[in-house]
């Protein structure tokens, strides 16, 4: 998940209901998005290039252990926002809708039959479900169970439960009166009609998302689930066994939860799906604190699959004998080098850069001085591609935008032609210090690169750097800095939550600060984007939006990457994603 998201998404909700009168942030699917299946499960899905897979048949049986990059915080779905609970909690609860294995954005039913029927002017989405599906606490599932977790999260009251919740606030706009949600109907067992305020044509793939998951109503009261003393929410803190936390319907069942040391899944032997039946009997996640621990815990056998690791330890990886790189293929991330324009903000550490990056062509010289593919090459491993848009290729509605390649020649034209002294292109480049991130594996070999291709061309570069949670993510947010390294992490690959969510989004009529960046063509190009019904009509205005920012280069995008993942040899079946949405269903043991 996203870096700080409870800052922007929630500015990016106010923003689009105040400018659309009640719409959420939209998006709607159109022939140039990612097709809809109608597959009948998750988990039946064929292999992508990047899975782990043998010929002849799965074998039954046997113990996955998984190292993550944390602890879980949560074990209720709908309270969480980070990448490792996610990852657990994919196994156990699902959604009415879920992305294709393998996929970012390619939306298929999974508790619903099919895909909803959707109403002329937006604002109604009719889900027929399954039949014949139990929650792991043997309750059934329905209608009137879609209903009460929807009007649950709704109506979640000020203070940690909804603090936690933020997810459903950013998608709808707020809780209560504030959500976009007017109503959710049942008028029978397998039938859920969700009642709009407004057009949400992103409603489908952020519904994909795993905080909108089904649990069982009986155990969500039975476990005390809205108690906002979270510390003693026993279905939160994962108290109890099966069928009395993390209570869903998927192909693994929660089983214990021994904070810092492990979360165990047992499998579903009732399944609702044949086609996606487990074949492992249980899978165990241990948390690591640094890729390091994580890849020795691989070489000595103590776990069997590693969630992530470092590119740098691709090439060891591959030159094992008893162990596999996950090539996950399809990014749905961008790194960047970020810029701020205003060198009035409050705050501002270099107010001198700030107004340097205020002239057109020096951002542009900036583009063109920055050799994107070698550091590809230096830092990833080769498993990234040099970005050419604020947002991956993955995403609905991308448009290819031929950015600036390397070309320091060029770069140099630029900056003669800005007008600029040389004496006066110095600039403060910011990275942090103490964390790692998809898009950027190694910040400070990265910054450093960087500095070398600008200083070629003519800048003076001072590298300084902050700790992640100790300052640079607050200081970044309101402009201090005037160039700096960050990213994105999709939530859902749309571009509203890259171009907008993520970037350049407005508070009110003002550019957020954390760029500085008024374009008021391009916000109203959103804000009618966001508003729009028609499929082509949205396209269009999406695409428009890149094209705009094309022109202007605000930032400088760097790299689409695929985390890497790494497993022993004998795993087989599993299905590598960009976005680390990822089901162990299909997964079994070879040994």
């Amino acid at each position: 998940m996203a870096r700080s998201r409870l800052f922007t998404l929630l500015a990016v909700a106010g923003l689009a209901f105040s400018a659309c009168s009640g719409a959420a942030v939209t998006q709607a699917p159109s022939s140039a998005a990612p097709a809809v299946s109608t597959a009948p499960a998750a988990g039946s899905a064929a292999p992508s290039p990047g899975a782990s897979t043998a010929a002849g048949a799965p074998k039954e049986g046997g113990t996955l252990v998984v190292g993550l990059d944390g602890d879980m915080v949560y074990a209720d779905p709908s309270l969480i926002s980070d990448s490792n609970s996610s990852y657990v909690d994919a196994q156990v609860v699902q959604g009415l809708v879920g992305l294709k294995p393998g996929t970012v954005s390619d939306v298929i039913p999974v508790l619903a039959a099919a895909m909803p029927t959707v109403s002329a002017d937006g604002k109604t989405y009719t889900f027929t479900l399954r039949t014949g599906i139990k929650f792991h606490d043997g309750t059934p599932f329905n209608a009137a169970a879609v209903k009460y977790n929807y009007d649950r999260w709704k109506n979640f009251p000020a203070g940690p439960l909804q603090d936690n919740a933020y997810y459903y606030g950013a998608v709808f706009g707020g809780f209560g009166a504030s959500s976009n949600i007017a109503s959710v109907d049942a008028p029978n067992d397998t039938t859920v009609i969700f009642h709009l305020k407004q057009p949400q044509s992103n409603f489908l793939i952020s519904q994909t998302i795993q905080p909108f998951g089904i649990q069982s109503p009986a155990a969500l009261a039975a476990g005390d689930a809205n108690n906002p003393q979270l510390d003693k929410n026993p279905y939160a803190q994962g108290q109890g066994g099966v069928g009395k936390s993390m209570v869903g319907t998927g192909p693994f069942m929660f089983k214990e939860w021994v904070p810092n040391d492990h979360v165990t899944l047992v499998k579903n032997p009732n399944y609702w799906d044949p086609a996606g039946m487990a074949h492992l009997d249980q899978i165990v996640f241990k948390p690591f604190k640094d890729q390091t621990a994580k890849l020795q815990a691989l070489q000595s056998g103590d776990i069997d699959f590693a969630q992530t690791v470092s590119p740098s330890d691709v090439q060891t990886i591959q030159s094992s004998g008893n162990l596999q790189v996950i090539d996950r293929g399809q990014s749905c991330n961008i790194g960047q080098i970020s810029m701020n324009q205003d060198p009035n903000t409050k705050g501002a550490d270099d107010p001198a850069g700030h107004k340097l990056l205020q002239n057109k062509d020096i951002r542009m010289a900036i583009a063109y001085a920055v050799n994107k593919q070698a550091y590809i090459q230096a830092f990833y491993a080769g498993l990234a591609k040099p970005a050419d848009n604020w947002m991956p290729p993955s995403t609905q509605y991308y448009k290819p935008e031929n950015l600036p390649t390397y070309d320091p020649t060029k770069a140099k034209q630029l900056i003669q032609q800005s007008g600029v002294p040389a004496n006066q292109l110095t600039i403060d480049l910011y990275y942090p210090s103490d964390v790692v991130r998809p898009y950027m594996p190694d910040p400070k070999g990265l910054a450093q690169a960087i500095a070398q291709d600008l200083q070629a061309v003519g800048f003076t570069i001072n590298l300084k750097s902050e700790g992640w949670r100790t300052g640079y993510i607050s200081d970044e947010e309101v402009g201090k800095f005037p160039m700096w390294l960050l990213g994105w992490t999709c939530d859902w690959a749309g571009p509203d939550n890259f171009l907008l969510t993520a970037f350049f989004h407005y508070n009110g009529n003002t550019p957020s600060p954390e760029f500085a960046y008024r374009n008021d063509e391009l916000n109203q190009t959103m804000t009618a984007a966001l508003a729009a019904t028609d499929p082509t009509q949205i396209q269009a205005l999406w695409q428009k939006a890149q094209d705009l920012i094309a022109a202007d280069m605000p930032t400088v995008p760097l790299v689409n990457s695929a985390p890497p993942g790494a497993a022993a040899k004998y795993v087989m079946g599993f299905v590598g994603a960009g976005n680390l949405t990822e089901e162990f269903n299909s997964v079994w043991l070879n040994k």
